[in-house]
């Protein structure tokens, strides 16, 4: 992810806080956290880490932008920078299964259709388009009129991948920034090549703004999180039609947030991963914040991720400015929040050293929790904890009261 307007708040060395790797501690059990009294949870819920996939870095220290599961093949792609691979991991034996090379600058987000193809953002002006199989050959690069392809969503309606551009300029003024998203055909047309559809420029975007899209199926459009804009300092999200390439609606957001990562949940909302604080609760209908998480003692997210198996987001807080000496704001976690409550559960807790870490993703209905760290990918997973002490959830404002779940049981 772009982060350029992170300034002070989170890492920005050389385009990804992720290059500011941390260094985690051993694998101590992260103490669950009692929902509010009126979610009446039976058990506290706690995370722990199980198994570290390790993944040599030429430079000593692995770091990348993104990470994505899979939960249809239980695959892991993460977009490594510091081999310039995409490294693919089997999430259920974890095993490292190949690094698939080929980028420039990249790889920098990364997603499988359901088509069978690896789709990898770079930094050489075009998304690559991989087949998902062995050896997970190149078969298209997809040029998007700038350097960068960033960020990645996948409409399995219409069968579109949506492309950020968040150094794009105007053509008539190299000044003015004109952040876009790029639509394009994940059908292969002759000769395997894909097409473009179209381009929908961010209104007021500026440089470096936007960030983490995602498809929204009750809409069957595609949410893009946008840190600032000339008329919305705090940030918005915009809703893009994918067939017409065009913005719809924006959203504005009240309050701090500048929003980097978003994931789309139940109750047709999304969280989205503030720079500025904890992380805010959106409803996509009416761009209302219904809860805010900012007293929880972690702040400052980039990926945020939900998992549809057991109905909770993982929100990555890294909770740092910069490297050393620079100060800490809060200690690194992955913050984990119940969709259908809307309460917070725990902090998945990484460690002091863990200054730039800003990707996580999950998978399967007892949760494991991938987040890449210097050596490789380490594992938290979800362990029972009957009867082990726990502390007061911490305050949030939650807006509007709790809707009937759209998930089954959850627990």
């Amino acid at each position: 992810m772009d982060n350029s307007r992170i300034g002070s708040r989170l890492v920005n060395g050389n385009r990804r806080i992720g290059r500011w790797c941390m260094v985690v501690a051993g694998s101590a059990v992260v103490a669950g956290v009692m929902p509010q009294a009126d979610a009446a949870p039976t058990a506290p819920i706690s995370y722990r880490q199980t198994a570290v996939v390790h993944i040599p870095a030429p430079h000593g220290a692995l770091y990348g932008d993104i990470i994505f599961a899979d939960a249809d093949t239980g695959r892991v792609y993460f977009s490594d920078l510091a081999n310039s691979t995409v490294d693919v991991i089997d999430g259920r034996s974890n095993r490292l299964l190949a690094q698939v090379p080929g980028f420039t600058n990249g790889p920098n987000g990364v997603l499988v259709d359901g088509l069978g193809q690896i789709w990898a953002g770079d930094g050489a002006g075009a998304v690559r388009v991989l087949d998902a199989r062995r050896p997970y050959r190149l078969v298209d690069a997809v040029p998007v009129g700038t350097a960068t392809a960033d960020e990645l969503a996948y409409d399995p309606k219409d069968k579109i991948v949506a492309v950020t551009s968040p150094d794009a300029v105007s053509a008539a003024d190299p000044t003015r920034p004109t952040p876009w998203v790029t639509l394009v055909d994940a059908r292969p047309g002759a000769g395997g090549r894909h097409r473009i559809l179209g381009r929908a420029l961010i209104p007021g975007a500026t440089a470096g703004s936007i960030e983490q899209p995602q498809w929204d199926p009750r809409t069957s459009t595609f949410v893009e999180a946008v840190g600032a804009t000339v008329d919305f300092p705090h940030g918005v999200v915009v809703r893009i039609d994918p067939r017409e390439a065009r913005v719809t609606s924006v959203l504005p957001i009240s309050g701090n947030c500048s929003p980097r990562g978003l994931a789309v949940g139940v109750h047709h909302e999304a969280l989205l991963g503030c720079v500025d604080g904890g992380p805010a609760l959106m409803d996509l209908s009416t761009g209302e914040i219904v809860a805010r998480y900012d007293n929880t003692g972690a702040c400052c997210a980039d990926e945020v991720w939900f998992n549809s198996a057991d109905g909770r987001y993982y929100a990555a807080e890294a909770g740092a400015t910069g490297p050393p000496p620079a100060p800490t704001l809060a200690p690194p976690a992955v913050m984990v929040i119940d969709a259908r409550s809307r309460h917070f559960v725990t902090d998945i807790a990484l460690g002091p050293d863990a200054s730039g870490f800003h990707q996580v993703s999950s998978l399967f209905r007892w949760a494991k929790v991938f987040v890449p760290e210097p050596d490789g990918l380490h594992i938290y997973s979800r362990v029972p904890t009957p009867g082990s002490p726990t502390r007061s959830a911490p305050r949030f404002r939650p807006v509007n009261s709790t809707r009937k779940s759209e998930l089954g049981d959850t627990s």
